[in-house]
C-alpha cells in the first residue's frame, strides 16, 4: 500500500478531482456517438468545433502530415469545408444542486502517477448537470438535408444513451432534442449561404449526465482482492469457508 500517495491525496497535495478536463471528455463522447447515430448516403457525419483554440486534433481527423511545413498546401481546409459536416457550438452548462446524490457513497477512481495507475476508493456525490449544443448541418443537395431531417427525428427525437470514460469509471449521458424544439418550425433549411448550393439545419441538443466528486479525505487505496475461495468440512461435518487475501 502507497501511503505516501494517500496522504498527498487527503492533504490536497494532489486534486483528484482535477486530473483531467471533465467536459472536454464529455464533448468528444457527444460528437463521436452523433456521428455514429447521423449518417448520409451511408456515411457517418463529421462534426467539428472551430473556435476551439486547437486544431490539431481536428486536423488529424483526416490525416494531416505534420511534417508539411508552414505555407505549402495541406488538407486543413478541406477538413473544414467537407460536405457533409456539422459544426458543434457548445452552449451553457446548467447545474442540478436539488438532485444532488448523497454525499456518503463510495465510489472507485483510478489516479495516474509517475509510477504507474492506481485504483482508489473514496466518498463522493453524483453531480447533475445539462450541457446544451447547437448543431449546424451543411449538405450539398436537398435530398441530403431531407435524409438528415428524417434521421434527426428518428433518432433524436428520442433519448439516446452512451458513455464516456472519466477517472477510470464509466459515466453515462442521455442525449435528445429540448422539449421545447419544435423540429416542424426549429430545424429549417437555409439556402443563404456563402455558397448558395449548401443546404443548412440547425438545431440545439440538450446532454444529461453527471460529473463525479469525490471527497479526498475519505481515500483509501484499493489494494486487497479475494484470490482463492475454498470449502472444507470439518470433523463435526459442518462446512468451512476460507477466504485469502493478498496485498
Amino acid at each position: 500500500m502507497d501511503t505516501a500517495l494517500t496522504n498527498k491525496i487527503r492533504r490536497g497535495e494532489i486534486d483528484i478531482n482535477n486530473q483531467s478536463l471533465f467536459f472536454m471528455i464529455l464533448i468528444k463522447g457527444v460528437m463521436q456517438q452523433l456521428k455514429k447515430d447521423i449518417t448520409v448516403r451511408g456515411a457517418g457525419v463529421p462534426h467539428f468545433i472551430l473556435n476551439t483554440g486547437d486544431d490539431t486534433m481536428w486536423l488529424g481527423v483526416k490525416g494531416q502530415n505534420a511534417a508539411v511545413e508552414p505555407g505549402q498546401v495541406s488538407n486543413e481546409d478541406y477538413v473544414y469545408s467537407v460536405k457533409p459536416r456539422c459544426i458543434v457550438e457548445p452552449k451553457g452548462i446548467n447545474l442540478i444542486p436539488d438532485q444532488l446524490t448523497s454525499p456518503y457513497s463510495q465510489g472507485q477512481f483510478q489516479l495516474e502517477h509517475e509510477e504507474g495507475v492506481t485504483t482508489f476508493t473514496a466518498e463522493f456525490r453524483r453531480y447533475p448537470l445539462t450541457m446544451s449544443f447547437d448543431l449546424n448541418y451543411y449538405l450539398d443537395t436537398y435530398t441530403d438535408a431531407l435524409e438528415l431531417i428524417q434521421q434527426i427525428i428518428t433518432k433524436l427525437s428520442f433519448i439516446r444513451t452512451a458513455s464516456v470514460v472519466y477517472m477510470g469509471q464509466h459515466i453515462k449521458f442521455s442525449y435528445v432534442i429540448p422539449e421545447s424544439m419544435d423540429a416542424e418550425y426549429n430545424m429549417q433549411i437555409d439556402g443563404t449561404t456563402s455558397d448558395n448550393k449548401d443546404r443548412k439545419i440547425s438545431l440545439q441538443l440538450a446532454v444529461e449526465t453527471y460529473m463525479p466528486v469525490y471527497d479526498m479525505r475519505t481515500v483509501v487505496q484499493v489494494d486487497h482482492y479475494i484470490r482463492k475461495l475454498s470449502s472444507t468440512v470439518n470433523m463435526s461435518g459442518d462446512s468451512d469457508t476460507n477466504m485469502r487475501m493478498i496485498s
